[in-house]
């Protein structure tokens, strides 16, 4: 009864041509029914662009292969071809002697062209026969009254409550730029074939006299917020003493990024019902978005008092919990949650974070691939899900989810970051310290990854993980002085406690330091950088990288005597950890002979031999 009521709604739309309002409506009757037919075709006739009336048509018409509408406005659109009728007999042909003449009769030439004009006067009856057969199936179905009043399900303790948590289906990202509209990403409920059912409202109480705060629903479920805010302010005129109006103004300001409006609507709303649960936690999230530190677990423990089946207020308390760094106490209510909505993809979604926290990463691989699974048009599941993809090496898995949130959130810095790592195939740590210690991996997207870095920058200057990651595409690249930059710019952001210090990423931030010191050409530098990260030096790997490249810089000081003392200390080390190019360096280098006899300088600058030798002073030789 109610998809038939939001279906009439919907149809009326279109008739009115309020073709966003109708497409909103069935976006969310194709979340209950994705594999109804009916929808589907009003959808064709409410979406703007060819290639989604193709689409929704081409799903009809998967869905019942026998739809006669469906089929005709593929062939009038040009994306189907109208099935040929079966073929007459053909005449006798008279065999024409080649001395006849043959005339074409006037009047046959002109069925000739009447024929033709009849065709395209058939296809333009049929496309205007598809568009009225539509408008007047909605003109001529039954039409069923809108309710009004819908009484709330009476259960013991205190009244039902409900935080709502929008998805972003349909939702396309604002244009960049000017003139980027063309740019904008197809809608996520156009590219997939399943979508997450939401919970129906769980606040819900009766407004009998109030037809805007029902008008204002219905703005506030399709994300029109001045509108919904406007409609509310009308319902609170009308019932002062009504605590959802306020509440649910106060979610409206909250969700239009104003959380202090938010929190006047919330303490108006407490004062009229002081137990109204959801007022309690729609506080808490708005305090949290003003002050990230908030303590919140007042309101949050009053409201799961209050009502113990209040899932928001579990989920939301369970994050508190782990940003306080108290796992077991965020696993129990996620639990709890994941009970009262078995279906959210909101439950493994926290799980995932968990998981990751405690650094266990394929728990957290395997969480976000179920938040995913549930709702695909679920952002932060995105995000998530790219993230633990590549810390488990699912790169390629990684840069496509990535990119897709990428698509709608523009401004996510972090987010910028670990797509640039996932394109320069830097998922683990291990690539991260291969990358700063010898090159990055064959297969890395350079250029886009330095795009993304750069973004990630543009964004947060202060994003040190961006410019650790950037260092090391300049580094492989010989942008000796582009990565001293950034790493000079990293190092107070990544090493501000003792123990960031003595972890392996000290060590290779210094020896990369010396890396990029040689490149730039600062070669004393770059000496003074070697000699002091030699003291963190621990691992066969740490100690090898440290005796080639500091090789390096001695032999292009011409310092050859201490060449031989790094790379006679890297032959010594097991050679199962020394990168087999560095190995040939240092061999070929030490097996090439050196001056025996000794010199000394005569005061006219002339070289004179020592005693005589048993053999000749060989002639030296340049080194590789």
């Amino acid at each position: 009864m109610a998809n038939e009521t939001l279906l009439q709604e919907a149809i009326d739309a279109i008739r009115e041509e309020k073709f966003e309002r109708a497409r909103d409506i069935l976006t969310r009757l194709l979340r209950s029914d994705q594999n109804n037919p009916t929808y589907w075709l009003w959808m064709s006739a409410a979406v703007q662009t060819p290639k989604e009336k193709r689409y929704c048509l081409e799903t009809v018409l998967r869905l019942d292969p026998d739809h006669e509408l469906a089929k005709e406005g593929l062939i009038l659109m040009g994306a189907r071809p109208r099935e040929a009728p079966s073929r007459p007999l053909s005449l006798p042909r008279r065999k024409w002697k080649v001395e006849d003449k043959i005339v074409l009769p006037q009047l046959e030439v002109a069925n000739r062209k009447a024929h033709r004009l009849k065709r395209l006067a058939l296809s333009a009856v049929l496309l205007v026969v598809l568009v009225f057969a539509l408008i007047g199936y909605a003109l001529f179905m039954p039409r069923r009254a809108i309710p009004t009043y819908v009484p709330p399900t009476r259960t013991p303790g205190p009244p039902p409550t409900f935080t709502p948590t929008p998805t972003y289906i349909g939702f396309v990202a604002a244009p960049t730029a000017a003139g980027e509209e063309d740019a904008q990403p197809t809608p996520l409920w156009m590219l997939l074939e399943a979508t997450y059912t939401p919970t129906p409202l769980y606040v819900n109480t009766p407004h009998p006299i109030s037809e805007a705060f029902r008008a204002g629903l219905v703005a506030y479920q399709q994300g029109e917020w001045e509108s919904a805010i406007l409609y509310f302010q009308q319902a609170q005129q009308l019932e002062p003493q009504a605590a959802d109006i306020p509440y649910y103004l106060a979610e409206t300001y909250r969700q239009m990024g104003d959380p202090r409006r938010a929190l006047e609507a919330y303490g108006t709303a407490l004062k009229i019902e002081p137990r109204f649960a959801p007022a309690l936690v729609g506080r808490a999230q708005a305090d949290l978005s003003l002050n990230p530190k908030s303590d919140v677990l007042a309101d949050l423990d009053q409201a799961i008092q209050l009502d113990p089946n209040l899932a928001e207020a579990y989920l939301q308390r369970a994050q508190v919990y782990l940003n306080k760094g108290e796992v077991a106490n965020a696993l129990r209510d996620v639990e709890k949650a994941a009970e009262l909505l078995p279906s959210s993809p909101l439950p493994p979604l926290i799980r995932a974070k968990i998981a990751l926290k405690e650094a266990q990463f394929e728990r957290a691989y395997q969480e976000a691939q179920k938040a995913y699974e549930r709702d695909r048009t679920l952002l932060e599941a995105y995000r998530l899900l790219g993230e633990v993809a590549l810390l488990n090496g699912q790169i390629e898995q990684a840069k496509e989810v990535l990119g897709v949130y990428l698509d709608y959130q523009k401004k996510d810095s972090a987010a910028y970051s670990l797509y640039g790592r996932a394109l320069a195939g830097l998922a683990t740590q291990e690539d991260l310290l291969n990358a700063l210690f010898v090159e990055l991996p064959g297969s890395a997207e350079r250029e886009k990854a330095l795009q993304a870095l750069d973004r990630a920058i543009t964004l947060e200057k202060t994003n040190a993980d961006a410019r650790l990651y950037r260092a090391c595409l300049y580094l492989d690249l010989g942008e000796g002085q582009k990565a001293v930059n950034d790493l000079s710019e990293a190092r107070s952001l990544l090493f501000q406690t003792a123990n960031a210090q003595r972890g392996p990423l000290w060590f290779a931030y210094h020896l990369a330091l010396s890396r990029a010191l040689l490149l730039a050409g600062r070669l004393e530098s770059a000496e003074q950088q070697f000699n002091y990260a030699a003291e963190f030096a621990k691992s066969d790997l740490e100690k090898a990288a440290l005796h080639y490249w500091r090789g390096q810089v001695y032999l292009a000081l011409d310092r050859k005597s201490l060449v031989q003392r790094d790379w006679s200390a890297l032959l010594k080390l097991d050679a199962e950890v020394v990168p087999p190019a560095w190995l040939r360096t240092a061999q070929s280098f030490l097996a090439t002979p050196t001056p025996t006899a000794t010199m000394r300088i005569s005061p006219t600058a002339q070289r004179t031999p020592s005693p005589p030798a048993s053999s000749p002073t060989p002639a030296r030789t340049a080194t590789p």
